[in-house]
């Protein structure tokens, strides 16, 4: 057999138990579900490379060297490229992996443990080991005080975030971090925590858009009244959107009441001309027309809006 020969079957052998490998991984995923994704990935990246392979070998074995020549570049790039996707794909699984247990996001080994302690709820060990570190270093996206509330819901929790994030806040942690989440929660345990500890109410996490924008289609009436408590510009603006008008428009009417009770500025406009009072107007004509009853927040709203242009033409 001719070198070129003993290369092309030893690469086309590996491809088969490459081939192989990925035939039992894939029946043995995803049992039990029929949404098909696992007869797509048996056709595109078994079945049709399988007939390439072998295509390949009978290319190999009937032909003369210069098709013998791009069998070879058949089996060999494919294989490569299988080899690739496998290792990134591990390498991706790795840093998951190590990102669940805290430790993916930072590269000194005290803010790894740093952040394990984090996840694990180890208050314990965060008081030992934060006296030795800044616990605002930030990571690859990721500070300690965001890893402590980040969850898949940012809505719910446990509680069990809170000892962690007074440990961190006692270290000196910043709380600006988690306020967004914070803002998020049907619970204000977690916002009242921070905000006691100096966080900002009319933070910014973008440019030009205060984090009330990014939390009022969720935020609780009583988490809205406890950022207006400790400071929320009521009259705050988001690339020209007054925030009294945006609580109208995302029929945050609780909100918006709320908002007019404690003296927001209603009479600012947005850059197309959409007002409070316009936009409450056509939502009540729309629930009219609609045949439906109009909701009760919005009735409130309304009426608090009226109440208070009534009395601002007395002044």
């Amino acid at each position: 057999m001719t070198r070129l020969g003993y290369a092309f079957w030893a690469v086309a052998a590996i491809d088969a138990a490459l081939l192989l490998a990925s035939l039992a991984m894939t029946l043995g995923s995803s049992s039990g579900q029929n949404d098909g994704g696992r007869e797509m990935a048996l056709f595109f990246f078994i079945i049709a490379p399988a007939v390439v392979l072998g295509l390949a070998m009978l290319l190999f074995h009937f032909g003369g060297v210069p098709l013998q020549v791009i069998a070879l570049f058949i089996v060999l790039v494919p294989g490569l490229w299988f080899a690739k996707v496998r290792i990134e794909d591990r390498i991706v699984d790795r840093r998951i992996e190590a990102n669940d247990r805290g430790v993916g996001y930072f590269d000194t080994e005290p803010m790894r443990q740093m952040g394990a302690a984090v996840v694990q709820r180890d208050v314990d060990t965060l008081m030992r080991i934060g006296r030795t570190v800044d616990v605002d270093t930030p990571g690859d996206d990721m500070t300690l005080m965001r890893l402590a509330v980040y969850s898949a819901d940012a809505r719910r929790s446990d509680g069990s975030e809170l000892p962690v994030v007074r440990a961190l806040l006692s270290l000196g942690a910043k709380p600006d971090p988690a306020m967004a989440t914070a803002g998020m929660r049907a619970d204000p345990a977690l916002l009242e925590l921070l905000l006691a500890a100096g966080g900002n109410p009319n933070l910014e996490p973008v440019a030009q858009r205060p984090l009330i924008f990014e939390v009022m289609s969720v935020i609780t009436p009583r988490s809205f009244r406890l950022l207006a408590a400790h400071g929320l510009d009521l009259d705050s603006v988001s690339f020209g959107a007054p925030l009294p008008v945006q609580l109208a428009i995302y029929r945050r009417w609780d909100l918006l009441a709320i908002a007019i009770e404690l003296g927001a500025n209603t009479t600012r406009t947005r850059p197309d001309g959409r007002s409070v009072a316009s936009e409450l107007s056509l939502q009540v004509d729309e629930e009219t027309a609609a045949g439906r009853e109009v909701p009760a927040d919005l009735l409130r709203a309304r009426a608090v809006l009226i109440a208070h242009e009534a009395q601002r033409m007395k002044r």
